[in-house]
């Protein structure tokens, strides 16, 4: 994603497309960041499942579950999310190719 907003980055400069691409940047920033909170959370769950499986914490099954239901919620969102993103910047950066070809015809 980051090496066609590269390619494409002087043409999707022109002022009709600063404000999406901003809106998306934007975007893409906030799900990075969501991105990382979600490794984290992922580690610290896999984490309280080997330190369980070896008795050094008791098991706590529910929690254990509740968490790994929150995970797979948030990775579902997380993804959905992304392919939206995605979705709005290769939209972008079609208009910024034609764009380019209409200036160099």
């Amino acid at each position: 994603m980051h090496r066609l907003l590269d390619d494409y980055f002087v043409q999707l400069l022109s002022p009709e497309h600063i404000k999406e691409l901003k809106k998306s940047s934007q975007k893409l920033f906030e799900l990075e960041k969501e991105e990382n909170s979600l490794r984290q959370q992922i580690t610290t769950h896999m984490k309280q499942i080997e330190l369980a499986a070896e008795s050094v914490i008791p098991e706590d099954a529910e929690k254990l579950a509740d968490d790994q239901a929150t995970i797979e919620s948030l990775l579902i969102k997380l993804i959905n999310d992304y392919r939206e993103v995605k979705k709005e910047m290769f939209a972008l950066i079609e208009k910024g190719a034609n764009r380019k070809k209409l200036i160099t015809k």
